[in-house]
């Protein structure tokens, strides 16, 4: 059986991309943990610290930071080991997780209050349901513990497609979505815990890092994702076969404003969009090495602008790039085409499993009068579904399903 999937991002002309742009918006500072916004459009920054690999040696409490509408910061509250993913609750009250202390506190006039550590191991990201329940990501043991308002914990999601649960965001029918850190999964839990591999991100190892935090969007039902290994930033329609697609940051790691091709980001890894959607912040870190220790801090804030110009094009504009898989289902050898009628550099192609994990890969290869083939001997592979992406200079451009048989 051969199947056809159809993507139309490549027909995005240069000006229309150029609509899309970047800029710093504070001067150097310590953030380099979670964003939220609060209800009345203050930016809130959290601080994880000033290292990635070690505690730090300064032994002072890390802080969380409020930034308002005009950009300007003041001082939210303190005493936090690691001060890592946070959210607020319908009561407009800010829940804070810190990885340092392996805890979750909430936030009130300023003043933090314990709220509990019962299994919470080194968490990150934080995420409220329609009910007030607010689900966790523990990094350290690679769960996902639900929390109710009455503070009563459990287990609520696990297993192996897990690696680092770093990001965590919430959708209208209480599903949520997971980012990874040490790999590129973007998983979907089911309220009732069923988890789904939906795409993986590329730039990404089981050896770290991979994804920072992530953030939904009803209106156009999409996610955005902070691509900590790749630096850029890229969006996931949830309307669109879940495909991921390419919004910001050239992939070379610094934090050079201006369009989104040529804008750069250093380990990005908070996200939060404004009301409208067309906006879009983020924290980049200073450091443009890994040594010693990653350094993070100081970090800036970054502004995304004219996000909506591109997912409405998405919507309208014809699609240019046609891929061909077959056979699909196979049993042994696999065959992907891809047809364009723009002119494209070389392309990479990379089969992953379930767990994120690449499992075959061809680089650099070439389209000749507007065609590019792959062929994958797929025969000692396990049976069962694997994705399959597209990539160029670190860009993905397509992601499509294979079932091994």
């Amino acid at each position: 059986m051969r199947t056809y999937l159809v993507w139309g991002m490549l027909a995005i002309s240069a000006g229309l991309l150029a609509q899309v742009t970047v800029s710093t918006v504070t001067p150097e500072m310590k953030g380099s943990g979670g964003l939220s916004f609060d209800s009345d459009g203050n930016l809130i920054i959290a601080d994880f610290g000033d290292f990635l690999s070690v505690s730090d040696p300064d032994g002072q409490p890390n802080d969380i930071w409020s930034m308002d509408t005009d950009f300007n910061l003041s001082l939210y509250s303190t005493g936090f080991v690691g001060a890592s993913g946070n959210d607020f609750d319908s009561n407009g009250v800010l829940f804070q997780s810190d990885i340092g202390a392996s805890a979750i506190y909430k936030i009130v006039n300023g003043v933090r209050t314990f709220v509990t550590s019962t299994g919470i191991v080194n968490p990150v990201g934080i995420a409220f349901d329609s009910n007030d329940n607010f689900f966790v990501c523990n990094c350290g043991n690679n769960t996902i513990r639900k929390v109710t308002p009455a503070g009563v914990s459990t287990l609520f999601a696990s297993g192996a497609i897990f690696q680092c649960p770093n990001g965590i965001t919430v959708d209208e029918d209480d599903n949520l979505y997971v980012s990874n850190f040490s790999n590129g999964n973007i998983i979907k839990i089911t309220p009732t815990g069923e988890t789904t591999l939906i795409n993986v991100t590329p730039g990404g190892s089981t050896s770290g890092p991979s994804n920072g935090h992530l953030e939904y969007y009803e209106p156009t039902r999409t996610l955005f994702i902070a691509s900590h290994g790749s630096n850029t930033i890229y969006y996931l329609r949830l309307d669109d076969s879940s495909q991921l697609h390419w919004l910001a940051g050239s992939g070379v790691r610094g934090n050079d404003d201006g369009d989104a091709a040529v804008a750069s980001f250093s380990r990005p890894n908070g996200v939060a969009i404004t009301q409208t959607g067309d906006s879009i912040y983020i924290n980049s870190a200073i450091p443009l090495t890994n040594v010693p220790n990653g350094p993070l801090n100081p970090q800036v804030i970054r502004l995304i602008k004219g996000v909506n110009s591109v997912l409405s094009v998405n919507d309208v504009v014809p699609p240019q790039l046609k891929i061909t898989v077959f056979p699909n289902p196979t049993q042994g050898q696999l065959t992907i085409e891809a047809f364009t009628e723009s002119a494209l550099e070389t392309i990479d192609l990379q089969l992953y499993d379930l767990l994120g994990r690449k499992v075959k890969e061809i680089k650099d290869t070439a389209f000749e009068q507007g065609k590019a083939e792959w062929s994958l001997d797929v025969s000692d592979l396990q049976s069962g579904q694997y994705f399959f992406t597209l990539t160029q200079s670190g860009k993905q451009w397509y992601t499509g399903k294979v079932l091994k048989q």
